[in-house]
C-alpha cells in the first residue's frame, strides 16, 4: 500500500524548504535521518508509492506557486495552516492577514475539508492572556468564515527547551493553567467558532475533548481514504501520547525551522535552525545533507509509521 508524506513537523518545508521538497519529488526519493539513532533511510517518492501528502505550515506562500510541480506527483494534498497572530512568540512568521490571504487561496483551490486552521498552541504569558487571544480567534474566524471546516486547538507544554527558550529570548513568563480554567477557555473558543460554522478540535489534549470539542486526528487516514477515494492506512501510529494520527512518514528534520517561535518543541534553538537554513542546498537528498548511498540504510519503509517524534 502507497504511504502518507507527512511534510513535516519537525519542521516548516512550505515556508523554508519547497524547492528542496519539489526536487525530491522530481528524482523520486529522499533520504529521512531517523531521529533516535541518526541513521539514514530512504523513502520512495514514487507516484505509485505516494497515497496522500499532508502539509503543515504557518506560510504557505514559497509553496503555493510550485503546486502544479507538486500534483504531478500527487493531487492528494492536505494541508495545516497555522495561523494565530501571536506574533510576540513567532517573530519570524508573516503577518496574519497575509496568512489568511493564503488560506483561502488554498481552500478554494482544493476544498475547505483538505485545509485545517491550526490555532494552537494557546501559550499563555504573563503579557499574553487568554482574553487577547480570545480576541484574535474571533478576527481570524471571522476572515475565514465560510473556509472552514475544522480548527484545531491545543495548549502549549512547557517542554524543557521551551521553557529554556523563553529564558533566553523573551521577556514573557509562561503561566501554567489549571485544567479547569484551560476547559473553560477551550469552550469559549468553541462557542465563537460554532457561530462560524467551524468545528473544533483538540491536539493531544484530551482533557479539552467534550460534547463542543472533539479528538484532533491531525493525520485522519479515514478521512483522506474519504476525500480522495483511495486505500490508506488507517491503524494508529505509535507517536506520543493522546496523539490519534494515524500512520504517515515523516520527511522533516528538527532544528532546521527558521520561524523562531518560543514555545517550539522542534528547535534546541533558534540560532541552530538558522545555520542549518543559512548552509541549505536545495539539491541535497535529505533536507540537512546530502548523504552518500552507502549511508542509507535498506529497510522496510513500514518501520517509519512506528517512530516517536521527539518533544522534551
Amino acid at each position: 500500500m502507497a504511504h502518507v508524506i507527512s511534510a513535516s513537523r519537525r519542521t516548516d518545508i512550505p515556508a523554508f524548504y519547497s524547492a528542496w521538497f519539489v526536487q525530491r519529488l522530481k528524482e523520486g526519493s529522499v533520504a529521512v535521518q531517523q531521529p533516535y539513532t541518526g541513521n539514514f533511510f530512504r523513502v520512495s517518492l514514487k507516484r505509485e508509492d505516494v497515497s496522500a501528502i499532508v502539509f503543515w505550515s504557518k506560510n504557505y506562500a514559497p509553496l503555493i506557486e510550485k503546486l502544479e510541480s507538486i500534483e504531478l506527483t500527487t493531487k492528494n494534498l492536505f494541508f495545516h495552516f497555522t495561523i494565530t497572530a501571536a506574533q510576540e512568540l513567532e517573530p519570524e512568521v508573516p503577518d496574519y492577514r497575509n496568512a489568511v490571504r493564503d488560506y483561502l487561496y488554498l481552500a478554494k483551490r482544493y476544498s475547505s475539508r483538505q485545509i485545517v486552521w491550526r490555532f494552537d498552541p494557546l501559550c499563555i504569558t504573563d503579557k499574553l492572556p487568554f482574553e487577547i487571544y480570545r480576541e484574535r480567534f474571533l478576527r481570524c474566524a471571522e476572515l475565514l468564515q465560510g473556509h472552514v471546516a475544522t480548527c484545531i486547538i491545543s495548549f502549549a507544554h512547557p517542554y524543557k527547551k521551551v521553557i529554556a527558550n523563553f529564558k533566553k529570548d523573551t521577556d514573557h513568563q509562561l503561566v501554567e493553567l489549571p485544567i479547569a480554567q484551560k476547559r473553560d477557555y477551550a469552550r469559549n473558543l468553541a462557542e465563537i467558532a460554532g457561530r462560524y460554522g467551524i468545528g473544533l478540535s483538540a491536539c493531544c489534549n484530551d482533557y479539552l475533548v467534550s460534547n463542543e470539542i472533539k479528538k484532533a486526528a491531525c493525520i485522519d487516514g479515514a478521512l483522506l481514504s474519504t476525500l480522495f477515494n483511495i486505500p490508506i492506512d488507517t491503524r494508529r501510529a505509535s507517536t506520543r501520547q493522546e496523539c490519534a494520527c494515524t500512520k504517515s512518514i515523516d520527511i522533516g528534520a528538527y532544528d532546521t525551522c527558521a520561524h523562531g517561535c518560543l514555545y517550539c518543541y522542534a528547535n534546541t534553538n533558534k540560532e541552530r535552525a538558522e545555520r542549518a537554513l543559512k548552509v541549505h542546498n536545495p539539491a541535497w537528498n535529505s533536507l540537512r545533507m546530502d548523504v552518500p548511498e552507502d549511508g542509507i540504510h535498506k529497510v522496510q519503509q513500514k518501520l517509519f509509521g512506528e517512530e516517536k517524534d521527539k518533544a522534551g
